[in-house]
């Protein structure tokens, strides 16, 4: 008699045990995937980016011959050259010439692509590189500073090795003696004025040495 009460007690037990809560379970999951986003996003936008290397190449030589664009012009360029160099890149942006520079892109939040757009003033640097300084931001409705936007896509965003930041002081340096096409072709800025659509530019052909006999 002894045993079969204890069989019994033991089977109530059994039956009278706590269900699992799963929704208990898939919200802390949730809390735990929305956390470990955050983290992630909070790494990528307070990183500080390699510092800008304080050299300053120049090509020392006469340019070949200068070209005069305009705004439409360059823009076809940039599109073109963005498209081919971001092919295998999941993450794209754009770069247009308007009243000012404008930096063109999204940025994942909470599962989320967020738009946002960084208008720079340019200005020509006495080598002939091109210095954008970040003069405001449009995020929707989201109230984030410039620094840490652009701290985020120095980070995940994929550029060329003469494309440099300093989000610290919110400037892109675009390194144009360093830039070089594949023919050799290199080309420096003498001017940009967006309000009046006129941009100049040298371009240097490469030098072949001549062939001896």
């Amino acid at each position: 008699m002894v045993i079969r009460q204890e069989i019994i007690m033991t089977t109530k037990k059994r039956q009278t045990k706590q269900p699992v809560n799963i929704w208990k379970w898939l919200f802390i999951v949730l809390v735990a995937i929305l956390l470990g986003s955050g983290a992630y996003l909070g790494v990528k936008l307070t990183t500080p980016a390699p510092a800008a290397t304080a050299d300053e190449k120049v090509i020392k030589r006469d340019p070949t011959f200068a070209v005069n664009l305009n705004k439409s012009q360059v823009n076809a360029i940039i599109s073109y050259y963005l498209k081919h160099y971001l092919a295998d890149s999941k993450i794209k942006y754009k770069f247009d010439l308007d009243q000012q520079a404008i930096l063109k892109g999204k940025f994942k939040l909470l599962g989320y692509h967020v738009p946002f757009s960084i208008y720079f003033d340019p200005n020509v640097k006495a080598n002939g590189d091109i210095q954008l300084k970040a003069k405001k931001m449009a995020i929707g409705s989201l109230s984030i500073p410039t620094k840490t936007v652009m701290n985020y896509v120095s980070h995940s965003y994929k550029f060329p090795k003469w494309v440099q930041f300093n989000n610290r002081k919110k400037i892109i340096l675009l390194k144009l003696n360093e830039f070089k096409m594949k023919n050799g072709m290199q080309i420096k800025a003498k001017q940009i004025d967006l309000p009046n659509d006129k941009i100049r530019l040298d371009v240097y052909i490469p030098q072949f040495k001549p062939v001896k006999d």
